[in-house]
């Protein structure tokens, strides 16, 4: 899976892991890897280790980069993606380090959407401010790609992830995810796209059962 694949999917392997009912084939299927892992330490974690602190070595020459010429905006972001790809590394060897440096992920993105108001970005600023627990401006921020570029495969499938587990809104979540299967590129991304249309309709059906709601504190759409 390439980077940017990554970033699409990045999303959806933590509403996986947060899902008790799917089981632990299921997760290894959306990781990727021909054999399931259901937890982090079954990956190659001295591996992920080396990844993670060069990772940051380059972060650091580049904050420092970022010093000297605060008004790159390649470099700026470039940067947030350095911190973006940190916190994907360090949730499986320095879980304590994730959320900050999603949030420094999401400080070097707003200063790039200053000046370009880019959909791929804003995404990647949404989803690190989601995981950074900045929850107002993950939304704000997914809607905003979303008026630019309504048929964006990443902002639907990441904006329905967020909605799921941020506000319980499976309902939202569902009808993000429908808009985004007949976008996918190939049957790898359809079937993963689906999978997650399923366990929306099943959590529905599991609230109508209960006499619940997909998110009770949502009423008349609000």
């Amino acid at each position: 899976m390439n980077k940017k694949s990554q970033r699409i999917y990045a999303g959806v392997l933590a509403v996986l892991v947060s899902i008790a009912m799917i089981g632990s084939a299921f997760i290894g299927y959306f990781i990727g890897g021909d054999t399931p892992s259901p937890n982090p330490g079954a990956y190659n974690t001295a591996n992920t280790e080396a990844e993670y602190q060069d990772q940051k070595l380059r972060i650091d020459a580049m904050v420092q980069q970022a010093k000297a010429d605060p008004e790159n905006v390649s470099l700026q972001t470039a940067l947030g993606d350095g911190y973006y790809d940190a916190a994907i590394k360090a949730r499986v060897v320095a879980p304590n380090e994730m959320q900050e440096n999603f949030k420094k992920a999401v400080e070097a993105y707003q200063k790039v959407l200053k000046t370009n108001k880019d959909p791929n970005i804003m995404v990647d600023m949404a989803t690190s401010a989601f995981y950074s627990g900045d929850y107002d401006l993950a939304e704000k921020s997914y809607n905003e790609a979303l008026v630019l570029k309504p048929d964006f495969i990443n902002a639907l499938i990441n904006y329905g992830v967020f909605l799921s587990q941020a506000k319980q809104d499976w309902s939202g979540a569902l009808t993000q995810w429908q808009k985004a299967l007949p976008l996918a590129q190939n049957s790898s991304e359809k079937e993963q796209i689906q999978a997650m249309i399923s366990q929306a309709q099943s959590e529905l059906q599991a609230n109508q059962t209960k006499g619940g709601m997909s998110n009770p504190s949502l009423k008349n759409g609000q």
